[in-house]
């Protein structure tokens, strides 16, 4: 930006007239023209060349040869910045200062002049008039030290420059001879027109300052309610905050449900900003579960960072994510521009401020997109809910619509069977159609039994419980199956354990789960093959394990035996696993199937021991002693 400018209002740090009566030796007309071109200039470089180019001319303080020095107070130095001397032939004023404020390449006076000496100037080899001047009590030596730029014949002279009352630098003089009075006089006026030249430099960047955060705000408030996802709108707060700040560059963490906080962006130099990033991880952990702010003007002693890290970082802030109470993250800034250019600085209480707010409109950003994420995950299972409910619903009505069927079919069908039977005894030994009248009685009954099955999966009746032995109700189960075992040529190993307790069970139904269940293992297994049964307590329980090394088709899922008509045998059980399994739910119990070295499949059921009381108490002991109620009674 060119550092002339149409002039400004500058409201209260503004130079006017008033300027003038503050300067020493009253307001001759140089003043005026000083007045009219600092009141143009708005960045200190500018002001320095300004200052430069009017201490060596006629009009203003009539050195032969100025230096302007910068301090440094971070190193606590003083830098010659530039070097000036008198022209032959000067310009007018304003047009020497013109000229200076285009030249916008700065040149070190070492650069020009081999002689000039060294350019960092600590201020105790400052002497005579230029110690007394920066106030760094009685000089040591009224002569310059060797080296000095300023070292030689002539008459010195120096002002501080400051900037909010606090040195900024210092203008150093040499005249041919010994000045006038008012040639000191416009110096000291110089200086003062310089110092609220300054102020009003810093007042106007710091206006610049607050409307270009503004705007940053109002632009990451707009990004934290617009299409933009999540990510996006992390990236653009990051570069905000290092642009809103003038840093080098920032970082940004988001917490977990657990775990340290997982660096999501970056911003700054190529090739660094990621590694500066994870060099702050630390420091980012400690915000996040300590909810505070860490501002660190130097890193030096800093026990969470690196040697390393500490090194390539200077100024730091780092701000907590906090929204509705919790912590969501940490926004980091590091290493802030000064205001003099080149001049290291900390972070000033707007900037901090700045951050500050920007932080927490992360954690609004990520708590409404955790919030939208919960809202977008609570309707997809509401979906899926009515979805569930309109299948339940279906296969409620299918159920009682098969539940009618198989009531209606199972008249017809005994009584079919019940005339098959009374014909085939009616039929001699040697009528051929005995035949024929087996299979008829043979499949009535196989349908029988399948719809009975099928009704009591779609209306299963109230158990009728009793303190019963488990091993004798598996013994009676594997009896009946002993007829089909050896026409199978089936190898049986049971293993039945005799210190099994007696449970509270219904006798049939448990008779009909192992029956349900053997009969799906001889389904299974080939002619030749071997079944397994066991029983045992485990604990709090009674296991009952079935199983048989028949081979499975390829792709079979053993969770599906229990779906009912879901097995891809041919006659084989339709809904027989799944009244086992209903039945065994119905007794506290659970079903579980696997496979287990040279079985191909396992099917264990389990019966609980703890609690296994009389379940058809709703109450107290309806069986313990009363008291008398005699005794209880008044004496006649």
């Amino acid at each position: 930006m060119d550092p002339i400018l149409p002039r400004r209002d500058r409201d209260a740090a503004s130079l006017n007239a008033a300027s003038l009566d503050a300067c020493p030796g009253g307001a001759p007309g140089q003043l005026v023209v000083l007045l009219g071109l600092f009141d143009r200039i708005t960045d200190h470089d500018a002001l320095g060349r300004a200052l430069a180019s009017v201490a060596v001319h006629p009009e203003g303080a009539g050195f032969a040869q100025a230096w302007l020095l910068a301090w440094r107070p971070q190193r606590d130095v003083l830098e010659l910045r530039r070097g000036a001397k008198a022209a032959r032939r000067p310009a007018p004023l304003a047009e020497s200062v013109e000229e200076a404020l285009r030249a916008r390449l700065e040149v070190e006076p070492s650069a020009r002049d081999p002689q000039a000496g060294d350019h960092v100037i600590t201020p105790a080899r400052l002497h005579g008039v230029l110690a007394r001047a920066w106030g760094a009590g009685a000089p040591e030596r009224d002569d310059p030290p060797a080296g000095l730029p300023w070292s030689g014949a002539g008459v010195l002279d120096a002002v501080v420059l400051k900037r909010d009352g606090r040195p900024w630098g210092m203008l150093v003089g040499r005249w041919a001879a010994e000045p006038a009075e008012e040639r000191r006089a416009a110096l000291a006026g110089m200086a003062a027109l310089a110092a609220r030249a300054a102020d009003a430099i810093a007042s106007a960047h710091e206006r610049r300052r607050r409307a270009q955060q503004a705007a940053a705000l109002a632009q990451a408030a707009r990004a934290t309610v617009s299409a933009l996802n999540l990510a996006e709108a992390l990236q653009l707060v990051a570069k905000l905050a290092m642009q809103g700040t003038a840093a080098r560059g920032s970082a940004l963490w988001l917490a977990g449900a657990e775990g340290p906080p997982r660096l999501e962006v970056t911003q700054g130099p190529a090739g660094r900003r990621e590694r500066i990033g994870r060099s702050l991880q630390h420091l980012a952990a400690q915000a996040v579960e300590s909810g505070q702010a860490r501002v660190l003007d130097d890193v030096t002693d800093e026990a969470l960072l690196s040697p390393e890290a500490a090194a390539e970082v200077g100024a730091l802030a780092v701000f907590p994510c906090a929204a509705f109470g919790r912590v969501l993250g940490a926004l980091a800034v590091y290493d802030p521009a000064g205001v003099e250019p080149g001049e290291p600085a900390g972070f000033e209480p707007t900037d901090l401020e700045f951050v500050g707010a920007l932080a927490d409109l992360v954690a609004s950003a990520a708590d409404q997109a955790r919030r939208f994420d919960e809202l977008k995950h609570a309707e997809q299972q509401r979906r899926e809910l009515a979805a569930q409910l309109r299948r339940e619903e279906r296969l409620a009505a299918l159920g009682e619509l098969a539940a009618r069927m198989v009531h209606d079919a199972r008249n017809p069908l005994a009584s079919i069977a019940a005339f098959a039977r009374r014909v085939h005894r009616a039929l001699g030994e040697t009528d051929p159609n005995r035949e024929y009248l087996e299979i008829v009685i043979r499949e009535s009954d196989r349908l029988e039994k399948l719809l009975a099955e099928q009704s009591d999966y779609v209306a299963p009746a109230a158990p009728a419980l009793r303190l019963e032995n488990l091993n004798a109700v598996v013994q009676e189960a594997l009896n009946r199956s002993g007829e089909a075992l050896v026409r199978r040529r089936v190898r049986l190993l049971k293993k039945l354990a005799p210190d099994l307790p007696q449970l509270l069970l219904d006798r049939d139904r448990i008779r009909r789960v192992v029956d349900n269940v053997l009969d799906s293992a001889l389904d299974a297994v080939g002619v030749g093959g071997r079944i397994r049964v066991e029983t045992r307590r485990a604990n709090q329980y009674v296991v009952v394990d079935v199983a048989h090394d028949g081979p499975r088709a390829p792709g079979e899922l053993l969770e599906q035996l229990f779906v009912p008509f879901a097995s891809q045998r041919t006659g084989g059980p339709a809904v027989g696993l799944a009244v086992a399994q209903q039945i065994v739910r119905a007794h506290g119990g659970e079903v579980r199937v696997r496979s287990e070295g040279e079985w191909s499949t396992v099917l264990r059921f389990t019966l609980p021991v703890a609690g296994n009381e009389d379940r058809r108490q709703g109450g107290p002991d309806r069986r313990r002693v009363r008291d008398d109620r005699r005794a209880t009674s008044p004496e006649r």
